[in-house]
C-alpha cells in the first residue's frame, strides 16, 4: 500500500474508528490518541512488508484492542473481564459508521446553525435559553433548528419530513 493509499483510507475510516473507540473509553482525547497510535503503528508495518488482507478490519480490531487496554488499565480490571464484552460486532461497526456520518454532517451545518443544535441537542438547552445565551429570538433558534434537521435528513438520505433522526445516541464531544 502506498502512502496516498494509506491516507485515503486514514481519512475514511478516522471519524468512524474515533466514534468506535470513544464507545469504549469514553473521553474523546484518548479516543483520537487511540486510533492516532493504531494508524501509526499499523503504517509501521506496512512499511515492514505486512499488509492485512482486510485494513478496515484489522483497523477496527486493533482500536478494540487497544481502547481495551486503555479501560483495562484505567479500571484496574483483568483485560479477560473486559474482553468478553466488547467483541468487534458488525452492529459496533455500522454504529461507529452512523455516528461519524452524523457528526460530520453536523460538522459541516453553518456555525451559529451548528451552536443551535448543539446546545439543544447535546446540552439539552430549552429553546429559551439558547435564545438568551445566544441574543436571538426564539423564533430565529426554531429557524436555526429547522434548517439543522432539514439538512441532517438530507445527510440521512431521508425525504420523509415527519421522520425523525436519532439524535439520542450523539456522545458528548
Amino acid at each position: 500500500m502506498n502512502p496516498r493509499e494509506f491516507e485515503k483510507e486514514y481519512n475514511r475510516l478516522l471519524l468512524p474508528l474515533g466514534m468506535y473507540a470513544l464507545r469504549m473509553v469514553m473521553n474523546v482525547s484518548d479516543a483520537e490518541d487511540i486510533v492516532q497510535n493504531v494508524f501509526v503503528n499499523v503504517w509501521n508495518h506496512i512499511q515492514e512488508d505486512y499488509e492485512p488482507d482486510n485494513l478496515k478490519s484489522y483497523l477496527y480490531r486493533a482500536v478494540r484492542n487497544a481502547a481495551l487496554k486503555y479501560v483495562a488499565k484505567e479500571s484496574k480490571e483483568s483485560l479477560t473481564d473486559i474482553n468478553e464484552a466488547a467483541e468487534v460486532t458488525e452492529e459496533a461497526v455500522d454504529t461507529s459508521e452512523r455516528d461519524a456520518r452524523l457528526w460530520q454532517a453536523v460538522n459541516e451545518l453553518p456555525p451559529k446553525c451548528r451552536e443551535v443544535f448543539l446546545m439543544c441537542k447535546r446540552d439539552n438547552y430549552s429553546y429559551k435559553e439558547i435564545a438568551e445565551a445566544l441574543g436571538i429570538s426564539i423564533k430565529t433558534v426554531e429557524n436555526h433548528l429547522t434548517k439543522a434537521m432539514k439538512s441532517l435528513r438530507k445527510a440521512y438520505g431521508i425525504k420523509d419530513q415527519s421522520i425523525t433522526i436519532p439524535i439520542f445516541f450523539l456522545p458528548l464531544v
